[in-house]
């Protein structure tokens, strides 16, 4: 009796200490079993690791707070100012936000947060939307629920009330709104001298030697344009029937909008068969709309068809670097039409760049350092300009005597302001920066012309308040615009530092691999993922 017991006793121990070493490996941060699977805890922030579910689930947020165009709780949790698509930091502030509101006390109840989700913008832009099509085509495509959508209203009301209580008894000084007003509104009057690359291109010489040291030295930079081929597929709206009511147009829309939903998912469910599918799709039946097959040779991003010269952001797309033939990145989502249709794409060909001869680079280069060169002639002429304007100004002298002597033109401008910058002129708000920065009687920086077309630079003659009727409602205005920039300022030096102390990691980029596609809306808007 007692060996079995004994024998019972080890296998419960063998057991345990299996069932604890599986305990182990499935809570390590980091996968352990090699190969390309990479971390298994791509985020942990207090202490706690989220994993590739919980985090596509957060991720998801992020899209349909943009959906529904709450874009200011979404760009605050992203970071603004940023130029990236990485959801990653949205992700760990949402979960820092949900921890922060939970300490404070701050809840929202089911109904504060369905009324919230409500009166999101986009319902006063896409008066059409109702429940059943953001099931459809916001919840649905992601694998959330109602329940998903109001936890978003929540977590933008508990983001909203932390904004309250931070804000409440800060104001901005009352001394730099008349700064920010006096800054904004005042009025200069001057003149502007703009000296042309042009006049200076037949000064620039360009000898062969310059040409063969410049190929020596960049020749491996000196290439082909990259150049991709594809099948485009373009589906045309169906035509409004001669009579037809808004309801019906609108339900015409949707359903347009569903069905090239459909043919997407189909043609990226299976891009082997790509080829055959859009080959079939203008007769099949089903589809009660034009639809047109076009396979477009390779050509280079600079220099693209005459039918898609226009479209850049399905350019981008095509020249994307995480575009390529291979199966599942070789498909494009449907991008919308001005005339409200769509185009989509299957990258076909991708030829590579090659690296030019002498020969075959030789007027890029020449064309090269002849810019390089003229621009340098008329850099040294417009600063050389400038010294002699501001040195006869600081003499007491006509600074319109000492530009003829410079060869340089003084062109009077209208009076203009920050409020009010230089009409019809290009890059005026860097003439206004400059003038901001200029002393009166006195000459601002040389500043590049756009697009490299030469240098200017300004000369102040006078720098004054004019008094406005309407001076009491801009304070106004400003003190609204600046008390929201307090509030953001606050708001974000308070939450960076919530994010020290629940000691954010990561382990690389979230971001979701397939490419988010407009809301399909009853008024015309883009297919949405499928």
């Amino acid at each position: 009796m007692l060996s079995h017991f004994v024998k019972a006793k080890f296998l419960v121990l063998v057991v345990l200490v299996a069932l604890f070493a599986g305990l182990a490996f499935f809570s390590t941060d980091y996968d352990t079993r090699g190969g390309t699977v990479g971390p298994a805890c791509p985020i942990k922030v207090y202490g706690r690791c989220y994993r590739e579910q919980e985090i596509r689930r957060l991720v998801s947020y992020f899209e349909i707070s943009r959906n529904l165009l709450l874009i200011e709780f979404a760009g605050s949790l992203f970071g603004e100012n940023r130029l990236d698509s990485d959801p990653t930091d949205f992700v760990t502030n949402l979960i820092i936000l949900r921890r922060e509101a939970e300490r404070l006390g701050i809840e929202p109840t089911d109904e504060e947060a369905k009324e919230a989700i409500r009166t999101a913008p986009i319902f006063s832009i896409q008066t059409m939307i109702n429940d059943e099509i953001l099931e459809q085509n916001i919840l649905a495509p992601r694998g959330l629920t109602k329940a998903d959508l109001v936890q978003l209203g929540k977590d933008y009301l508990c983001w909203r009330k932390l904004g309250d209580l931070l804000e409440a008894g800060n104001a901005p000084v009352p001394v730099e709104l008349e700064k920010s007003y006096t800054r904004q509104y005042q009025q200069f009057t001057a003149s502007l001298a703009e000296l042309s690359i042009d006049a200076y291109r037949d000064k620039a010489t360009v000898t062969d030697a310059d040409i063969q040291k410049y190929y020596d030295e960049n020749k491996d930079n000196l290439l082909t344009d990259e150049k991709r081929g594809l099948t485009l597929i373009k589906f045309a709206p169906p035509a409004e029937a001669e009579g037809m009511t808004n309801e019906a147009k609108a339900q015409q829309r949707l359903d347009f909008n569903n069905r090239v939903n459909e043919i997407y998912a189909q043609l990226a469910e299976d891009e082997s068969r790509f080829a055959e599918l859009a080959k079939g799709l203008s007769a099949d039946p089903a589809n009660k709309f034009p639809i047109t097959v076009e396979e477009v040779p390779a050509f280079a991003k600079v220099s693209p068809p005459e039918s898609l010269k226009d479209k850049t952001e399905l350019l981008d797309d095509l020249f994307s670097g995480a575009r390529s033939i291979e199966a599942g990145v070789a498909v494009s989502v449907p991008f919308p039409l001005p005339e409200g249709g769509y185009l989509l794409f299957k990258l076909t060909q991708v030829v590579k760049p090659v690296g030019l001869t002498l020969d075959e680079a030789r007027e890029q280069i020449k064309t090269a350092l002849t810019n390089q060169k003229a621009n340098l002639l008329v850099n040294e002429a417009a600063t050389a300009a400038r010294a002699k304007i501001l040195e006869a100004l600081e003499a007491g002298k006509p600074a319109a005597e000492a530009a003829k002597a410079a060869g340089v033109e003084l062109k009077p401008l209208p009076p203009f302001s920050q409020s009010e910058p230089p009409a019809k002129i290009e890059g005026a708000d860097t003439l206004v920066a400059a003038a901001l920065g200029t002393k009166k009687g006195s000459v601002s920086d040389v500043l590049p012309l756009p697009l490299g077309k030469g240098y200017r630079f300004l000369v102040v003659d006078k720098v004054e308040l004019v008094e406005s009727p309407d001076a009491d409602s801009r304070k106004s205005s400003l003190r609204i615009s600046a008390a929201g920039d307090y509030r953001r300022a606050i708001y974000q030096a308070w939450f960076d530092k919530r994010r020290r102390e629940a000691g954010v990691s990561r382990a690389g980029s979230v971001a979701s691999q397939e490419p988010e596609a407009p809301v399909p809306a009853p008024a015309g808007d883009a297919p949405a993922e499928s």
